[in-house]
């Protein structure tokens, strides 16, 4: 009760004061702006989509590249997103390079129109050994030249490859021959991820 009292002696003495009803006044709107401005900063965003039509996020992670390939187009592993991707660090003159490149052709041709990408990274050499190479072995893939890509990825010796869900995680690396047999359950198992 003597709180109530209190309370009561005080709003009747402000009521009475000009100056105690202009700072309450100002106060308050000070207050209502400080509320407001708030409000709409914290009102939530629309998200932006990670999607754009046509394409598919993925994150390749410290695998990300780029290089300048043979046909003069500037290649991003991210370009292909939402497909398997084999991406290949080779050179023309390694016997096993050679070795595994008709099955990389085979699995090209079977499965390419189903999502499946091939990325060539050629190392030591130069560009006419590389489109001779491409020429004999029927090559229809992308392929650059690229010794930094092969130190990035920590490559230390040739052929290395490395295959890519659509996501853009890694399925596996083969250090040195990557046979056909190998890749083909790892393309389709990716592949029915994929859809």
């Amino acid at each position: 009760m003597f709180c109530l009292l209190s309370i009561q002696k005080v709003v009747i003495q402000i009521m009475h004061n000009p100056k105690t009803i202009f700072v309450l006044i100002l106060l308050l709107c000070l207050s209502a702006i400080a509320f407001s401005s708030t409000r709409q900063k914290t009102k939530k965003q629309p998200q932006k989509k990670i999607e754009t039509i046509g394409k598919v996020a993925a994150d390749y992670g410290k695998y990300e590249f780029s290089f300048k390939a043979l046909d003069g187009k500037t290649i991003r592993l991210s370009d292909y997103a939402g497909k398997v991707v084999l991406v290949n660090i080779w050179a023309p003159w390694c016997p096993p390079c050679k070795k595994e490149t008709p099955g990389f052709v085979r699995l090209y041709e079977q499965y390419h129109k189903k999502g499946f990408e091939i990325l060539g990274v050629a190392v030591q050499t130069t560009e006419s050994n590389v489109r001779a190479f491409m020429s004999e072995y029927k090559v229809q893939w992308q392929i650059g030249i690229k010794d930094e890509i092969a130190k990035m990825y920590g490559t230390y010796g040739i052929p290395d490859s490395y295959l890519f869900r659509p996501d853009g995680s890694l399925v596996k690396e083969f250090v040195g021959y990557a046979s056909e047999d190998a890749l083909e359950p790892l393309i389709k198992e990716a592949l029915k991820l994929s859809k």
